[in-house]
């Protein structure tokens, strides 16, 4: 039945590899590619750690292409936007199939980097569905200049250009609400949480040793990692047998070295390729999701804690967002109050005292994870959005 079906995922997102909207992105072609779905990339600009990858080629059966890399602010910064844009529109025309459905997949919203290029598409047939996974035009948290710039942008852009939408995919119950009132009654929204592949498996045997906290990702400000970094450090005066192990990449990792290199027990292990990052989950005893209590941190859903729960080991979550619609405190998940250090130091305490209880949890959340958040179950609502577009 996908047969004519063309879809075009296009973002700022790392590809072949990244983060969590990386991995989003895949999920959602994994599946669509095996229902005969024709698919392609187009990335915009280079987003996390430098890539290796060519800026053209094919990963997994689809054909991808990342453009504007050569984008900096200078003198020549208006011939290679000229050279950006050209190439974008240009690789839309050409992925164009004719008499087929083509779908232009908008991650991230209108944004100033892809508002040309939807315009373009919706001139050359394409439908757009846009995946909306934050509120960018709050600004609470974002008070440089880029931040109200930014925030700017996201109110103007929304304002006039979200009548581009053919469709919209969002991630959480917030974004559904705020969306709903924002386009027209015939707009189709969906939504779609977070996705992990969550195997079934026998638990791994871990090395004896300390209790293994484990904090993955982007080290921004939503994520709490001042308050983890203050409650392990007070757990580990207390308790002793911890140590807190952190991966991952981003800009406010600066931050935070001076406190990781002044404490032996604090390891940060770098940004991990997947294979290797999956095994270093496994190998936790305990896993954070310490997100702030932001209205920014609640319009959104931590992608990690799909991965985290994954696993099958305890996660200690921020109860942000639509955590509580699909897991219960002390069943799933450890479930704690955001932006707090207290909260956060005392499941961790709970944790070094309540060994096998922890296990359970995690093992339910598991279970959850494969109810709620698995991948294929996900991007078949996102294929019944494009057949009905």
């Amino acid at each position: 039945m996908g047969n004519n079906m063309n879809v075009v995922f296009m973002g700022k997102f790392g590809y072949p590899s990244g983060m969590a909207s990386t991995k989003r992105i895949q999920h959602f072609l994994d599946y669509l590619s095996g229902e005969s779905v024709s698919t392609k990339v187009l990335q915009l600009r280079q987003t996390g750690p430098v890539s290796v990858e060519a800026d053209a080629g094919a990963y997994r059966g689809t054909e991808y292409r990342r453009i504007g890399s050569d984008l900096r602010l200078g003198p020549s910064l208006v011939y290679t936007l000229l050279k950006y844009h050209r190439a974008g529109i240009g690789t839309l025309r050409k992925w164009r199939v004719p008499q087929g459905k083509n779908i232009l997949y908008g991650y991230g919203g209108v944004t100033v980097e892809n508002v040309l290029f939807l315009l373009a598409a919706k001139l050359m047939g394409y439908r757009v569905i846009l995946d909306i996974v934050e509120d960018n035009t709050f600004i609470e948290g974002k008070l440089s200049l880029a931040g109200k710039v930014k925030w700017l942008g996201g109110e103007i852009l929304d304002r006039f250009f979200l009548g581009l939408a053919d469709g919209m995919v969002v991630i959480s119950t917030y974004l559904n609400g705020l969306y709903g009132r924002k386009l027209a009654a015939s707009v189709p929204i969906r939504l779609i949480p977070i996705s992990a592949r969550c195997e079934e498996r026998a638990r791994e045997r871990k090395e004896p040793g300390p209790m293994k906290i484990v904090y993955a990702g982007s080290f921004a400000r939503k994520d709490g990692i001042e308050q983890l970094l203050d409650a392990f450090e007070k757990v580990q005066r207390k308790k002793g047998n911890c140590v807190l192990m952190l991966c991952g990449a981003g800009a406010n990792l600066r931050l935070y070295q001076p406190r990781i290199a002044g404490n032996p027990a604090i390891r940060y292990v770098g940004y991990l390729e997947d294979a290797e990052f999956y095994r270093f989950l496994q190998q936790a005893d305990v896993l954070c999701v310490t997100r702030t209590g932001s209205t920014y941190a609640n319009a959104g859903f931590p992608f990690k804690l799909g991965e985290y729960l994954a696993t099958g080991n305890p996660v200690i979550v921020s109860d942000v967002g639509d955590v509580r619609s699909y897991l219960k405190h002390m069943e799933d998940a450890i479930i704690i109050e955001p932006g707090s250090a207290a909260a956060i130091a005392g499941a961790l305490e709970y944790c070094l005292d309540h060994p096998e209880t922890a296990t359970r949890i995690g093992l339910s959340g598991a279970a959850k994870c494969r109810r709620y958040f698995d991948p294929a179950a996900n991007a078949k609502l996102l294929l019944e959005l494009i057949r009905s577009l």
